[in-house]
């Protein structure tokens, strides 16, 4: 029998609290100027721009009155990537739910994870990481201060899915109290349900290393019938220079110009796509910028196809279901 989770090294260092859902994006608006200062003076002491590096904290809106049950959002893989998933959930479910966002920043890279599969020492490093995953669970649930029995939850960092299996199976048998409160909403099967809504069957896989390897989305799509198209190695290299490099190290030039790179190159190869799975919480950062600076052909190509974002299909998933728990309710009670 596994031991119980701790979350003694996941305590938060400073928790915000807003009582509305403007409060919060105003204030959060500064926050990345805070990330940046981090990332500056780590690369000043010349050591490399990680998410480990930022603080571990808990960002929330507390509404008085609320109408869904709460949301969890697990993030902090990277820091920005989770202010934008709350900032998105703010936006979108304004003050009728409370929303916390648990920046988990202390986990373990993913990829690095998934890499190291094949070391002697893989599945005593995966389980250490899924322990420590779940324990963020835990401990995010201990922000919660809704008294509902139900709460939604999405994990922010699409390569972390390649774990969600096993930590919910930690938490089952180890925290069944946390477990059976929980209800999950998964990033890639919320983009594999809008393609097929859409009849949009030739992605591009934008990932991290971590993702392509644990076949996070490909293998789901295989099984929906749905083709993609993969970045080759060299492409696959420029793009994780671009998210770690640039995004996550708050490097703008630097992203812009792996971007750039990237899709002058991927127009060469001839691919035939009608949407990009920004697979990665980075990429949409990444695609914005882009938008905004590169050439005229990239530009154009990527205003000619669909941007997926995980994170907004998933919220609205979240969304669908608290207006069907709504319908079901209002029918319950007129009979």
């Amino acid at each position: 029998m596994s031991p119980k989770i701790s979350c003694v090294s996941l305590k938060a260092e400073r928790e915000y609290c807003f009582a509305t859902a403007q409060e919060a994006i105003a204030a959060i608006g500064s926050f990345p100027q805070r990330l940046n200062a981090i990332a500056q003076a780590q690369k000043q002491r010349g050591e490399l721009v990680i998410d480990q590096i930022y603080p571990t904290e808990v960002i929330a809106i507390r509404p008085r009155r609320t109408q869904a049950p709460p949301l969890i959002l697990l993030g902090g893989m990277g820091h920005l990537a989770g202010l934008g998933g709350f900032e998105q959930a703010c936006k979108r479910f304004q003050n009728t739910r409370e929303i916390v966002l648990f920046q988990a920043c202390s986990l373990h890279n993913r990829t690095s994870v998934i890499e190291h599969e094949t070391c002697q020492s893989a599945n005593s490093s995966e389980q250490q990481f899924v322990t420590m995953f779940a324990a963020a669970v835990v401990k995010a649930m201990e922000y919660v201060r809704s008294s509902e029995k139900t709460i939604h939850i999405m994990v922010l960092c699409n390569t972390a899915h390649y774990f969600l299996p096993k930590v919910r199976q930690q938490l089952k048998y180890h925290h069944p109290q946390v477990f059976i409160r929980l209800q999950w909403f998964s990033l890639v099967e919320s983009v594999v349900d809008y393609l097929q809504w859409q009849n949009l069957g030739q992605p591009l896989i934008l990932c991290t290393n971590g993702t392509k390897q644990g076949r996070v989305y490909s293998h789901p799509l295989e099984r929906a019938g749905i083709a993609y198209t993969e970045l080759n190695d060299t492409l696959q290299s420029i793009l994780m220079d671009g998210i770690y490099q640039g995004v996550k190290a708050f490097e703008r030039d630097f992203a812009c110009q792996a971007g750039e790179k990237l899709f002058r190159k991927f127009l060469k190869t001839d691919s035939k796509i009608d949407c990009i799975i920004a697979g990665c919480s980075e990429v949409p950062y990444l695609l914005d910028w882009l938008k905004l600076t590169a050439s005229d052909s990239v530009q154009q190509f990527l205003s000619s196809v669909e941007i997926i974002d995980p994170v907004q299909l998933a919220l609205a998933s979240t969304s669908k279901c608290v207006q069907l728990c709504s319908c079901s309710q209002k029918m319950a009670i007129n009979r």
